[in-house]
């Protein structure tokens, strides 16, 4: 069986990061960080090139919480890119057990 052990973040944004939106990422997510970072680059070179910023990110996650209800919330700014938290819907659970998002992250400037 298989397991997740990151996803990745696709995110475009206008010029002054006022209005960004999420893009799908190739896969779900991937067994290793290092397989999503190998993809990272390709992927967002995918995202429309009419897109002023464009910014990617591997999550790292503890597959354990594939059975547990979380939302992903992200936001961009111009000095630390994408900023990721993962906040858990059942509150019972501590959220550092889970996410980790720690790892210095890529993020790229296609414009």
């Amino acid at each position: 069986m298989e397991h997740i052990a990151a996803f990745m973040l696709l995110i475009a944004c206008s010029e002054d990061l006022q209005a960004c939106k999420e893009y799908p990422a190739p896969a779900i997510g991937y067994e290793t960080v290092e397989q999503c970072q190998a993809e990272l680059t390709p992927a967002i070179g995918t995202i429309p090139a009419d897109q002023a910023k464009t910014f990617g990110k591997c999550v790292e996650i503890d597959p354990a919480l594939l059975y547990e209800d979380a939302e992903i919330v992200w936001d961009v700014t111009e000095q630390r890119g994408i900023e990721v938290t993962l906040e858990l819907v059942n509150p019972n659970m501590a959220l550092q057990s889970v996410a980790s998002v720690d790892r210095p992250g890529t993020y790229n400037n296609v414009n």
